[in-house]
C-alpha cells in the first residue's frame, strides 16, 4: 500500500511540473495565465478523493489476505484492477487537457483573457480542436449554437486568420452578456458576435421542437462551420437535434459540424438522426469520433452530392 501511495504521489508531482514552465519559456505572460488555468486541473485531480480510494484498497487487500479460496480472490482482483484503471484514466485526461491548453495559448498569440474551461464550459481538448480546424479550414462563416468560452476561441482564431466572421446563439440573456463582455476584453471586432436568441417552438418539422430563434438573423454568407454546444439537455429530449433540419438550407456545399458532449446517449442518437437527414437531402457525410476527449466530441465533414 505504501508503494501504491508513493507511485500516486509521483504522478501527482508530474502534474505540478507545468507550474515551473516559466523557467523554460520566454512567454511569461501566457504562462502566468496558463498557471491559473492549471489550478482548475489540479483541483479536479483532488476530486478523485484519494483517501477514500486508498481506504478501499486497504480493505480489499485485507480481504484478499483473509480469503479462504480462489473464488473470493477473483472478484477482489477485478475490483482492484478497475480502481487502478479509473485512476490511470484520470491521469491521462488531465495530461490531455494540459496539452490542449498549451496548444491554445501557443496558437492564439492574440489571446488576452480565457474564461474558465471547467464545469459547463467547453473542455480544453474541445476548444483546441476548434482552433485547429478554423486555422486549417479558414471558414468564411462560423455559426455556434450555444455560447461561452468557445465563442471567444472562435473569434480569436478567425481574427488570427484575418478572414471570416462568426455568430454565437445564446438563449440566456445573462450568459449572452457575460460572453459578450469576455469577447470585448479580447478585442474582437463586430465580425464575431453573440446574439441573444430565445428558444422558440418550430412546428414545421416532423414534430414540434424548441430551438434558437433565428427569424431576425440575416446570414450574409453560407455556413461553413457549425459548432453545436447547446441548447442544454434539460430543455427537451434530443435538444440539439433541431440544428440540422432548421439550418440545412443555409449550409455551404461543403461544411463541418462539431458536436460537443458526444459521450452522452442523447448525442449518440442525435448524430445518427443527423446522418439520416443529411443523406436524405443529398449530402455525403464523413464522421470522426474523439472518444478519448473528456466529454466526447464528434466531427462531421459534410459534402453536397
Amino acid at each position: 500500500m505504501k508503494l501504491f501511495l508513493q507511485i500516486f504521489n509521483w504522478f501527482k508531482e508530474i502534474l505540478f511540473i507545468p507550474r515551473k514552465l516559466a523557467i523554460i519559456t520566454n512567454q511569461s505572460n501566457s504562462i502566468i495565465k496558463l498557471e491559473n488555468k492549471l489550478e482548475a486541473i489540479n483541483q479536479k485531480l483532488n476530486e478523485l478523493d484519494i483517501q477514500s480510494i486508498l481506504q478501499k484498497l486497504d480493505t480489499l487487500s485485507q480481504n484478499q489476505a483473509n480469503a479462504a479460496n480462489i473464488k473470493t480472490k477473483a472478484p477482489i482482483n477485478l475490483e482492484l484492477n478497475e480502481l487502478v484503471s479509473k485512476i490511470q484514466e484520470g491521469f491521462e485526461n488531465h495530461f490531455l487537457q494540459l496539452e490542449s491548453l498549451l496548444f491554445i495559448y501557443n496558437s492564439l498569440p492574440n489571446l488576452k483573457f480565457l474564461p474558465a474551461t471547467r464545469g459547463w464550459a467547453g473542455s480544453p481538448d474541445f476548444l483546441a480542436k476548434i482552433v485547429e480546424l478554423i486555422l486549417k479550414e479558414k471558414p468564411l462563416f462560423v455559426l455556434e449554437a450555444g455560447s461561452g468560452v468557445s465563442s471567444v476561441i472562435i473569434g480569436l482564431a478567425l481574427k488570427l486568420n484575418n478572414y471570416g466572421e462568426s455568430i454565437s446563439l445564446e438563449h440566456d440573456i445573462t450568459y449572452a452578456n457575460i460572453t459578450s463582455e469576455n469577447m470585448g476584453i479580447n478585442e474582437l471586432e463586430m465580425k464575431s458576435v453573440v446574439k441573444h436568441s430565445p428558444l422558440i417552438e418550430y412546428d414545421n418539422l416532423e414534430q414540434k421542437w424548441k430551438w434558437y430563434d433565428i427569424n431576425e438573423l440575416k446570414f450574409s454568407n453560407k455556413i461553413d462551420m457549425l459548432i453545436v454546444d447547446g441548447p442544454p439537455r434539460i430543455t427537451q429530449e434530443l435538444a440539439r437535434y433541431p440544428a440540422i433540419p432548421i439550418l440545412h438550407e443555409y449550409f455551404s456545399d461543403r461544411f463541418t459540424i462539431l458536436l460537443d458532449d458526444s459521450k452522452r446517449d442523447d448525442e449518440a442518437i442525435i448524430i445518427q438522426k443527423w446522418i439520416v437527414f443529411l443523406e436524405t437531402n443529398k449530402y455525403k457525410v464523413k464522421i470522426e469520433n474523439f472518444i478519448n476527449y473528456e466529454k466526447g466530441m464528434t466531427i462531421l465533414q459534410v459534402y453536397r452530392c
